[in-house]
């Protein structure tokens, strides 16, 4: 092995004209175990995009009008997503599922944790081509969906987005899921 001259003195003094210097030996790398390769993060979704900014864009609607930022209810999310999933495999579009489940009742089913919570409600989306974007400008339209949106009485929020078919041809699904805790 041949030692650069930069680096044979490792350990010794080096004296000069202009300073004197030590150079000690630095720490060992840790070694590198070698095991199966790392898995990589899983990619989002499309549909888990949309329903991350459909969240985002929904704060920064409520933030510009003074409103506090909903907080994120994660059993809010799986109950949305649960929903549109629903609505969208079995071609329906209703805030009720054809075996009478309420948006209660899928908070309820997916509520593992025991969260207290008052009160549940949602608003829904469909369409073709729909965005994050163009189903806020739909619920912002309806003043029945608007009082979700600029109300008070709601504090969290979760969102499932989810494909299938419906009278336009390939639709997608947008479920809000607001919930009131104590």
């Amino acid at each position: 092995m041949m030692l650069l001259p930069a680096f044979s003195a490792l350990g010794q003094a080096r004296t000069s004209a202009w300073r004197t210097q030590t150079i000690t030996h630095a720490p060992a790398p840790a070694p590198v175990v070698q095991g199966p390769a790392a898995t990589p993060p899983r990619q989002l979704t499309t549909f888990e995009r949309h329903a991350a900014e459909t969240i985002r864009i929904t704060n920064a609607f409520r933030r510009r009008t003074g409103l506090p930022a909903f907080e994120e209810d994660p059993v809010c999310s799986q109950a949305a997503f649960d929903h549109a999933q629903d609505m969208a495999r079995r071609s329906y579009f209703n805030h009720f599922g054809p075996g009478g489940s309420s948006p209660t009742s899928r908070y309820q089913r997916r509520n593992t944790t025991g969260q207290r919570v008052i009160r549940v409600t949602e608003n829904i989306a469909r369409g073709n081509g729909t965005t994050p974007e163009s189903a806020l400008r739909m619920w912002l339209n309806s003043s029945g969906h608007r009082k979700h949106l600029v109300g008070t009485e709601m504090n969290h929020i979760g969102v499932g987005v989810a494909g299938g078919s419906c009278f336009l041809g390939p639709c997608t699904y947008f479920v809000q899921c607001f919930s009131r805790w104590p």
